[in-house]
């Protein structure tokens, strides 16, 4: 049978142990000359120098001044206390005169929107229930309002949402 494995010589050259970068071939010979070394040592110190020059400032010790009170007043005219300014604008003057509605929730059983329509009024708010008609099935919706103005439903709205509920803003003209 023949013995395919090569088999190695002890003649061959051993590899190299670590391959030279940042040496020259020369060692004697030093990689970068004294007097370039030494032309940007020279060149650095002067940079340094003429920076102090150049860039003068007057650096001081910064000494805070002593605490004083300070006040701010805002003045005007005592007249305008009681004045209302009436701003005519015909978006405004339209939407003046729609209904808000609060849904909070709505509920396939009116046992469910009665439990809720309970909650709400322990929180002295005032809800009532509405039957809303979708599609074959009948919801029962419990509902918040009317409110004139967006202020009062906003408010409504944000006691609604620290209890966890989520609402819908409905209008009704």
């Amino acid at each position: 049978m023949k013995d395919f494995a090569q088999r190695v010589s002890s003649s061959r050259k051993k590899p190299k142990k670590s391959k030279t970068i940042f040496r020259s071939k020369n060692r004697a010979k030093p990689v970068f000359a004294k007097s370039i070394i030494l032309s940007l040592f020279a060149i650095s110190l002067l940079t340094i120098f003429a920076s102090f020059y150049l860039f003068d400032s007057n650096l001081e010790i910064f000494k805070p001044s002593p605490v004083s009170e300070n006040s701010v007043s805002i003045t005007f005219p005592e007249r305008l206390k009681g004045e209302t300014i009436l701003v005519e604008i015909e978006e405004v003057l339209n939407k003046s005169d729609c209904v808000y509605l609060l849904q909070v929730e709505a509920y396939g059983k009116e046992e469910f929107a009665s439990e809720m329509l309970y909650k709400l009024r322990s929180m002295d708010l005032k809800p009532y229930i509405m039957e809303i008609d979708k599609l074959d099935k009948i919801l029962f919706g419990v509902m918040l309002g009317p409110f004139m103005n967006k202020s009062d439903i906003n408010n409504a709205r944000e006691v609604v949402i620290r209890i966890g509920l989520t609402s819908i803003l409905l209008v009704l003209d």
